[in-house]
């Protein structure tokens, strides 16, 4: 499962996400208060740089990829339409996405982008079940602290699974992504 994401260019492990997630918001929030804004490609290029240096200082965990995790992340983002313009609407992806403005961020863009990262391994799959929870679990939300329940993570899956109820339907034991 993390292999597909590997694939279509959207993994990013858990940690580096999160942090990703918190620098993006809070340079937009930024932007907000100047004014500015960034395009795109910036804003992916200056998030990893601040994840980077934040977990640096923060003595936080070891991570070296934050530039192929950033750009996971941010394309991630953008397919889930969670990155937003100037007017308020999604940024499409496409040729025009990385020079686009990125204003705002949709609510709950969290959980909407990865809701995506579900989707999308649905749709390429094929065969994803409910007994595949605990493996998708992992392939998305795979944490190195023992703290973290796996019973917690597979929750958090089923979650994200209903929130897909609208274009996501369960025949049998399997998920299928409706087409159109």
């Amino acid at each position: 499962m993390a292999d597909c994401l590997r694939r279509e260019l959207l993994y990013s492990e858990k940690r580096p996400r999160d942090v990703l997630f918190r620098v993006i918001e809070m340079m937009v929030a930024e932007q907000a208060q100047t004014g500015q804004s960034r395009i795109l490609s910036r804003l992916t290029r200056e998030a990893a740089t601040r994840a980077r240096h934040q977990t640096l200082r923060g003595g936080g965990f070891e991570f070296h990829q934050w530039e192929t995790a950033g750009k996971a992340v941010v394309k991630a983002m953008l397919s889930a339409g969670v990155l937003l313009d100037q007017q308020g609407h999604p940024i499409p992806p496409g040729i025009t996405a990385q020079a686009t403005p990125v204003a705002g961020l949709r609510e709950n863009y969290r959980d909407v982008t990865e809701a995506f990262l579900l989707k999308v391994l649905i749709q390429r799959l094929g065969d994803v079940t409910t007994r595949d929870h605990r493996a998708l679990a992992h392939a998305l939300f795979r944490q190195f602290d023992r703290d973290v329940s796996i019973e917690d993570m597979e929750d958090r899956v089923v979650i994200l699974l209903a929130q897909l109820a609208d274009s996501v339907d369960l025949r049998d034991d399997t998920y299928v992504a409706r087409v159109g």
